[in-house]
């Protein structure tokens, strides 16, 4: 193993450097720092490179993600002829929610999962109940039988999951508007509300983007004018025939990161969707000490500046549009185009290609 150690550093300085040693045996200090040297930097320079082809294929799996959730929802749809619900019942709120007639929600994520090879996990649920209040769910919600609603909230969905996400856990706690002790499956991906939006420093109360189907609108959480609303009590499922503005021109589907969002987890109605009203990857807004990552995450309850699409890729996010496409939409992206393409209806179709 030695003598072809030295063979190779003979000739890697015999062409490197023109050195053109002697027939003795060992190398000389020198010589070995400079071979070291020198590997050291074309590894530096090799280095990026990698990692960028890294990034390129977690990109590529997540916007495989993207489409498979994208013809999940064509498929639903052609089945149905509208979209998954994304509602609640009752009061829904208290944790645990109250056992009662009609209290429970569904989350538009678990109609999808016939969709997306998930019926096993979608004939678990019972849609009697909330995610807290099924009677199977036993005295521990974090350890729970296997069939019950709590165990399916905390099923990892890996369709559900961007690889490019090293930060957010599959399963996380804290997750909004339940205890914080609760462990919970988390989603990368989100519906789109529409960019109607009351809260926050980015309200959007105005024409064209605040037109909704009944009428001019702010309240983007449960009257939106996007694909996939929240609908707190409201009997609503939207149908691909409202996207006047056309289904190519108009998002359906984008990403999001659970450390930086607290409403980030795929069984539950108010954890599913996120407004375009807010910019695309927009900086923390309740601290700013010039670290994105920790900003967000220090700022992950504030929701009506953070119920927004976000992503760990650099330069922008994956959107999947209504026919099922998925594009890429960069940080730069004018603010009125990007409202333009999550409202489904005011009239101002766009062209990304």
């Amino acid at each position: 193993m030695l003598s072809v150690f030295r063979s190779f550093v003979s000739s890697f300085l015999t062409i490197l450097l023109g050195v053109q040693r002697s027939s003795k045996k060992g190398f000389t200090l020198v010589e070995l720092l400079v071979v070291i040297a020198i590997i050291g930097v074309m590894v530096g320079l090799l280095l990026p490179a990698v990692q960028a082809a890294r990034e390129a294929a977690r990109r590529m799996s997540c916007g495989n993600n993207m489409k498979q959730i994208g013809l999940g929802l064509h498929n639903y749809e052609s089945t149905y002829k509208k979209l998954p619900l994304n509602r609640s019942w009752g009061n829904i709120w208290p944790d645990p929610a109250p056992v009662g007639p009609g209290v429970r929600s569904i989350s538009w994520m678990v109609g999808t999962l016939p969709f997306i090879e998930q019926q096993a996990v979608y004939d678990i649920i019972d849609f009697n109940f909330e995610s807290t209040n099924d009677p199977r769910n036993g005295p521990d919600f974090n350890a729970p039988p296997q069939f019950s609603n709590a165990a399916v909230a905390r099923t990892v969905i890996p369709s559900f999951r961007c690889p490019s996400d090293g930060l957010s856990d599959p399963q996380m706690n804290g997750r909004a508007n339940r205890t914080g002790d609760k462990i919970i499956a988390v989603n990368n991906y989100k519906g789109v509300a529409g960019s109607n939006w009351a809260w926050g420093n980015f309200i959007v109360n105005t024409a064209p983007f605040a037109g909704t189907r009944w009428g001019l609108q702010s309240n983007g959480l449960d009257r939106g004018n996007g694909m996939l609303m929240r609908a707190n009590g409201f009997d609503y499922q939207s149908e691909f025939r409202y996207a006047t503005d056309g289904l190519s021109n108009t998002a359906m589907v984008g990403e999001a990161v659970p450390a930086f969002c607290t409403h980030t987890w795929w069984y539950w109605f108010n954890g599913s969707t996120a407004t375009m009203g807010v910019p695309l990857n927009v900086r923390a807004q309740c601290t700013n000490t010039g670290q994105r990552n920790q900003d967000l995450i220090a700022c992950r309850g504030d929701w009506p500046n953070n119920y927004s699409f976000m992503s760990m890729h650099s330069g922008g996010a994956q959107f999947t549009m209504g026919d099922a496409s998925v594009k890429f939409i960069t940080d730069s992206i004018d603010l009125r185009v990007y409202r333009a393409l999550g409202s489904m209806m005011d009239g101002q179709p766009v062209n990304l290609d």
